[in-house]
């Protein structure tokens, strides 16, 4: 690990960049459980911080009340050294992705005893964006999806940006490459333009829900499936947009159907 005295030498912002870099190290450690860093450390990195001649007075005023929140046991060192990073981050003009932040998921063993696992099944036919795949990824580990089938066409959920979107869920939630949906005894609906809107349509208790390309929608071959057994769902907009993000979409629904079957 750097030492203080060697960030004060490092010049411009370099030393904020690498400040804060230590500083989310610190966190993911914390919220892991796997150390705390050393507190002679910590204070001579504060100090260091609140010194600076990089950052505006206003920003040195703001960390140096949250240091003294910490000090007075008014703040946990997580959320210290995670509100005095976000004011670096802010100052470096580098705003955090949403995988930047710190993971909700720790430990990933006996996950069956964690996530409550329903009866739902999620194709996603030709879903091109690998951030959407992990989005989807992590809405399906909340809303207790139990597999997710891939085309063919669909950016792969092992894709660094699939990854780090999906904050683990690629690991909690089961998915396989799929030509086309296997309907068997499976009541299959789309989400997609011109269907029975939202508030209306009577989710199945188990099912399989298509969700389309971003470009051009649920495919024809998708839409023909959906269409011989429930049809297609729509979420009713008011704006100047016919559509929203495909992985807001599928949140939206997720939560509507999850809560059709759990308030039952």
């Amino acid at each position: 690990m750097i030492t203080v005295r060697k960030l004060a030498t490092l010049p411009g912002t370099t030393g904020l960049r690498k400040t804060a870099r230590l500083l989310q190290g610190f966190e993911t450690d914390i919220n892991s459980g796997v150390s705390s860093p050393n507190p002679i450390y910590l204070r001579d990195l504060f100090d260091y911080i609140k010194k600076s001649p990089e950052l505006a007075a206003d920003k040195l005023v703001l960390i140096d009340q949250i240091v003294k929140d910490y000090n007075n046991q008014n703040e946990s060192l997580l959320r210290t050294c995670n509100r005095i990073r976000h004011i670096l981050l802010t100052h470096l003009n580098e705003a955090p992705a949403d995988w930047d932040l710190l993971p909700g998921i720790s430990n990933l063993e006996n996950i069956e005893q964690i996530r409550d696992i329903l009866p739902f099944e999620v194709f996603l036919d030709d879903i091109r964006s690998p951030f959407n795949v992990g989005s989807i990824f992590r809405t399906s580990d909340s809303f207790g999806v139990s597999k997710i089938l891939i085309s063919p066409g669909t950016a792969s959920p092992q894709h660094r940006r699939a990854q780090r979107t999906a904050m683990g869920c690629t690991e909690t939630v089961p998915w396989e490459i799929s030509e086309c949906i296997q309907k068997k005894d499976q009541k299959v609906f789309a989400l997609e333009l011109n269907g029975t809107p939202l508030n209306q349509f009577k989710f199945p208790d188990k099912g399989i829900v298509i969700i389309g390309s971003e470009e051009l929608g649920v495919s024809p071959e998708c839409m023909a499936t959906a269409d011989s057994s429930m049809g297609r769902v729509s979420i009713p907009m008011a704006g100047t947009k016919g559509s929203i993000n495909v992985s807001v979409a599928f949140g939206i629904l997720m939560y509507c159907w999850y809560n059709s079957i759990v308030n039952m």
